[in-house]
Parts: structure tokens; sequence; C-alpha cells
């Protein structure tokens, strides 16, 4: 497949220079949208002493406008009685639907969406799935939890037909038999848990999963990093798993066919890589806390939204040709502990929880009191019902010491505790006690 089949969109591949200025352009119209309509704009930009006649450039915005987060949007719900936390800036009347976010760090956010005239946030996971192999004609397998309407929009966009399932094992028989009738080239979504329980469920199932993925050109993986285990599942499997990740509550940033980071669309999204507690910039590649702001979304737009998520950043051109910025999650801001001086984040301790046979599916949590702890305590499922096997947490805290230098103590549970504690997809992996 050549370089130009691979694009959905021209605008995929533009040089850096009129990819920024076509963010500018949709900026300086964003503004003055946003500050009228959004009272949360309004109020932060107004406590600032800032006004949209004041930005003229990506330099004035980057220098002069305020900050919002999630906590914020928040206050503003409660203050104002807004479900929307301030953000709306539409007449509710004219939305096609709501949905919401997971809700597996905090309580969940609502998302309102206009699906008639616009999809909210462009077309980028059309963009992703015609680089994975997607075309007119094809099925798409969709395994989805509170988010649908937009996703039908976008995979109708390439000429596909979406086939929808719940994100829930219970759906995994059913889904074997649509895949095998109808032969989809591509998935929305699977996660972690989710690769578990088909592990689990695998010997019982009178399907060959070989047989049953063979027609997937690729699968995207969301909700939480994926991890070795699954990477070497899904190769057993004879499939491919795309990573994706949030593109900060304002779209999302998928892995493409050379899986060297995940893609954002900056044609959609302003995107900021800035120092985790302060407003400079942060190196190409360093750690650093992702800030968004919408361009194509006139429903809901975010304005500097500080989305307490840590990774690198690069805007190196992708082998794949692509021009727009990549990133790797690294974890949230929020979810760092603090053990002897140690800064230690989910990711740090999940390879050498997975390299364990009995806790291979990498479900586990830091429990914490506050960010400053005195040992690093990890809540870990194991394989099985009853009680563990002899030994386990000893071999489990050898692995992360391995890995982290921090001799953790170890909490053992069946992994269905675990599971339980969230939405199907992913678990809150700090729980703060």
């Amino acid at each position: 497949m050549s370089q130009a089949d691979r694009t959905f969109d021209p605008v995929e591949t533009l040089p850096r220079p009129e990819l920024e200025a076509l963010q500018e352009q949709r900026l300086l119209a964003l503004l003055p949208y946003a500050f009228e309509r959004s009272g949360l704009v309004r109020e932060t930009w107004q406590a600032a002493g800032v006004h949209p006649r004041e930005i003229r450039s990506l330099a004035d915005f980057r220098e002069r406008v305020p900050f919002v987060d999630k906590d914020a949007i928040r206050r503003y719900r409660d203050r104002h009685g807004d479900p929307y936390g301030g953000v709306l800036c539409v007449d509710p009347g004219e939305l096609t639907a709501v949905m919401s976010t997971s809700g597996t760090t905090g309580d969940p956010t609502l998302v309102a969406e206009r699906w008639e005239g616009e999809v909210s946030g462009g077309l980028g996971l059309a963009r992703d799935f015609w680089e994975i192999g997607v075309r007119p004609g094809d099925y798409l397998t969709c395994m989805l939890f509170t988010f649908r309407g937009p996703f039908f929009a976008q995979f109708t966009a390439i000429g596909a037909a979406p086939v929808f399932f719940d994100h829930h094992p219970d759906e995994f028989r059913r889904w074997c038999e649509a895949s095998l009738a109808l032969r989809p080239t591509a998935q929305y979504t699977l996660s972690g848990p989710l690769v578990a329980a088909l592990q689990q469920l695998e010997p019982r199932l009178p399907f060959d999963l070989k047989d049953v993925f063979s027609s997937y050109r690729g699968i995207v993986f969301a909700g939480e990093p994926l991890g070795r285990a699954a990477r070497r599942k899904a190769e057993e499997w004879g499939i491919k798993f795309h990573l994706q990740t949030s593109l900060g509550d304002v779209g999302a940033a998928t892995e493409c066919r050379e899986h060297d980071g995940c893609h954002a669309w900056e044609d959609t999204a302003l995107v900021e890589h800035l120092e985790p507690e302060g407003a400079a910039p942060v190196a190409d590649g360093e750690r650093g806390e992702l800030v968004v702001t919408s361009l194509a979304n006139h429903t809901m737009p975010l304005v500097r939204y500080r989305s307490d998520d840590l990774v690198r950043l690069t805007r190196r051109r992708c082998g794949c040709g692509r021009t727009h910025a990549r990133i790797w999650p690294l974890g949230r801001k929020g979810d760092e502990v603090l053990v002897a001086g140690r800064g230690i984040l989910p990711v740090d301790v999940w390879e050498a929880v997975e390299a364990i046979p009995e806790t291979s599916a990498g479900l586990f949590q830091i429990i914490r009191t506050q960010r400053e702890c005195d040992a690093l305590r990890l809540r870990v499922g194991f394989a099985g019902e009853g009680a563990p096997p002899r030994g386990l947490a000893e071999r489990v805290a050898a692995s992360v010491f391995q890995r982290v230098g921090v001799e953790p103590r170890v909490e053992l549970v069946p992994q269905g505790e675990l599971l339980r504690l969230g939405p199907p997809h992913k678990i809150p992996r700090v729980a703060k006690q």
C-alpha cells in the first residue's frame, strides 16, 4: 500500500507551517464564540482579566489565556446547577445525544453531542480506521460502553457498516458468531480486562479464536496502557492491537501501523505539552502534562484544558508520513505516588505484575492515603478463586522491586474482585484510602 493510500484526508500530511496556520485560524474564530456562549470560559477569563479581542495569535494565546481543569468544570456545575459544567455552547434542544465519561477517576462527566451538520471533534477516527485498513463496504465491530453515537458517524464516513456490542464479556459468544458470519475488517475496542476475560473463556468457547480474528486487520485497544501480556496474547490470536489514548477529553489519539506513538489530530485540537506544575513548554520527547483546546467542537469546546495526563510527545514526522503530533501515555499526574522521594506511576509497576504467570492479566491498584507515602502498597488480582498460591505475594514483590527499586507490600485478591471496582473496560489504578 502506498503512502497516499494510507491517508483518508490530505490534512494528515500537511506541512507543519500550514498546519499551524490552520490551527491559528480556527482558534481565533473559536475563542470569541466560546467566550460568549460558555459560562465557564467567560467566568475564568474575566477573573484573569483576559478578553478574546486581546488574543491575536497562537503566541498571545499561550502567553495570556488561563487554564481550566476537570475540578473547575465540576465546581461550576455544582455552583450553578449546570449539568454541563458551563461548557455547553448550544441550546440543549439542539442536542442529539448525551453520553458520559466512565468516571473511573471521579464522578462521570456529561458529554453532549450533535450528529447533524457536525461531528463534534472532527473525523479523527475515520482517519485512524482508514489507516488500519477499513474501506467502503467493510464491517467494523464496536464494543463500546457509554459512547456510541459519534462513532456511528465516524465509521459511516468511510463507508463501513458498524456492528455494535456492549463492552462486556457476556457479549463474546454473540461477537464470535457475528465475526465469523460478517468477517469484519477492524474492531473498536478491546481492553485489558476484556482480553483477560476472553483468554479465560477461550477453552469453553466452541470457536477457534484464530479463525474468529482472521479477517481483522487491526483492533483498537483503549481504556488504559497496553501491557506486554495483552500484546503477546494478540500475537497468539493473529491480530494487531493499535493503542488508543485520550486526547484530554477533546478526542482520542491512536497508533498507526508504524506503532510508534498515538497520532493527535492537531487540526481538531491545539495540543500543548507543559510542565506538570507550571506553564512552560516541555522539550520534545520529555515527560509533560497534556493541555488541549478544542478546534473542531462547537458543542462543548474546552479551552486550555489541563488534562492531568502525563505523556511523552514529539512533533517529528512519523514513518507513515503524517505530520501531526504523536504521544505516548505515561499515566495521570494525580496518580503519582512518592515513596522515599521516588515518583511512581501505575505504568512503572505494570510489567512487573504481568511478569508473574498468576497475575499476568495486569490487574492491580496502588493503594495510598496521600501523595507521599512511607511504603508502596499494591493490591494485585490473581487468576482463580479462593486463597492465593503459596509464595505468590513474595514473587510479585520481588518482581516489582527488580523493576522499580522499591519493596512493595502486596495484598492479593481474586481478579473478579478488582474487576467489580470499575466499568468493564478498566479499573481505578490508584485507590486513595
